[in-house]
């Protein structure tokens, strides 16, 4: 141990143990595989991946195991306080929200269930999510109340789903549509919002908080015009461009009918299309005034307009979609909550096909969250792109070498259906 400060100390490789975070490394993350900033250190797998990259990294006690945490001479309150870089490496009061978010990890969630055996509970939430926003449609077109109760009974079934196994009702965010895609955006914004908070370590109570927001933070869009409500922000012409923004005075209208709506739900509901640069919408608020879930919203909302094709819009690759989300940071996203959900939803997000370095083409099953280039995957092709008559399954991070000598990597993500693969036959 070298350096201290208050919120990290530097600490040899070699001094690693299971239980810590590392929230910096020796040397830029970008020359390194991980390319996203923190880890949890949950093997010695990943303590021998990081020592052959570094000599020492920076180890933040504040959102390591409590296990290994020691007592430490500053309070929380101090830590919370100390300004912080943005995107800019500039140091910033506003930023200490986000920082204080990160020290109020309470919860170290762990998997329950394999994927395999969440899908079934995940697929019925959502079939009960995509009733209640028809009837909430239906209230809204009738200017009644909404139903928040059923609305929380979702929200609740969606977010137990997501703590026994986020990676199930991510792949559903993926693949399950149900024909009506204003819904079935509100939902995989719904189940992100709750995967998000999760990794962030928050409180039930809190993941139910984002996983409202998130199923209700564009219900004004059903007030615009049919064709209006799901084509993709680059396509509208000013005049439309115009209209889309009056869906946020829209929801916000609807909700306010309604009671026992969490004012951190209000906060998302108004603030997700705001910029901390000020550039937003519809207040041009700048970050001290944006409550953080409202930042975690515009993310996930920025993430979802990126990845689904609209109105010929080509969908970016989700690789591609996480460099757009990082440049963006710059124009009034957060940075650090960029790379925490890149973290979270993976680079190659769970669903999403893959080609390897040996030719062969593989299916991503989950992703490593500590090492993202690195996810467990279901080899489907060989290198002739020819099927196997049994799939391969293999951990990317741990796998022994191929048949002829050489190690797993990924050297692309693939747009679905490539090779006329439906990833749903595998799953659904």
């Amino acid at each position: 141990m070298i350096i201290s400060n208050k919120t990290s100390v530097e600490i040899s490789v070699n001094n690693l143990k299971i239980g810590m975070y590392v929230s910096n490394l020796d040397r830029p993350w970008i020359e390194t595989p991980y390319l996203l900033q923190g880890i949890l250190i949950q093997s010695q797998e990943d303590i021998n991946e990081l020592a052959r990259h570094c000599n020492y990294v920076y180890v933040d006690w504040d959102k390591s195991e409590t296990f290994v945490a020691p007592r430490l001479v500053h309070s929380k309150k101090s830590v919370v306080s100390q300004p912080i870089a943005n995107a800019n490496g500039k140091h910033c009061a506003e930023d200490a929200e986000i920082l204080k978010l990160q020290s109020q990890r309470t919860v170290t969630y762990t998997e329950t269930r394999t994927l395999k055996q969440e899908l079934p509970a995940a697929k019925k939430a959502f079939d009960v999510a995509s009733t209640l926003l028809s009837e909430i449609s239906t209230s809204v077109k009738y200017n009644t109340k909404l139903n928040i109760q059923a609305a929380h009974d979702v929200v609740d079934a969606l977010r137990e789903s997501v703590v026994r196994n986020p990676d199930a009702a991510l792949l559903l965010a993926r693949l399950k549509t149900s024909g009506q895609e204003l819904y079935d955006y509100a939902i995989n914004v719904s189940v992100q919002m709750l995967a998000f908070g999760r990794h962030l370590g928050l409180p039930r109570k809190e993941l139910a908080v984002l996983g409202l927001g998130g199923l209700l933070m564009d219900i004004g869009k059903s007030r615009l015009p049919t064709e209006l409500q799901i084509k993709n922000n680059a396509l509208l012409d000013p005049s439309e461009h115009k209209l889309m923004k009056q869906h946020v005075s829209y929801g916000e209208e609807i909700i306010a009918r309604s009671s026992k709506i969490p004012e951190e739900v209000v906060k998302i509901v108004t603030q997700h299309h705001e910029r901390e640069n000020g550039n937003g919408y519809p207040r041009g608020l700048n970050a001290s005034q944006i409550h953080v879930y409202a930042r975690m919203a515009a993310i996930v909302d920025c993430y979802e307009e990126l990845i689904v094709e609209r109105f010929g819009m080509p969908a970016l690759k989700p690789f591609h979609a996480f460099r757009k989300l990082k440049e963006d940071a710059h124009n009034g996203l957060n940075s650090i909550l960029v790379d925490q959900f890149a973290q979270c939803v993976g680079m190659f997000p769970v669903g999403s096909l893959v080609g390897l370095n040996t030719g062969e083409i593989a299916i991503v099953l989950t992703h490593n969250r500590t090492n993202v280039f690195l996810p467990h995957v279901m080899i489907i092709l060989d290198a002739k792109k020819q099927p196997y008559a049994t799939p391969l399954t293999l951990d990317l991070r741990s796998a022994d070498p191929s048949p002829d000598g050489t190690q797993y990597t990924i050297i692309s993500d693939l747009p679905p259906g490539a090779y006329g693969i439906d990833a749903k036959q595998y799953y659904l």
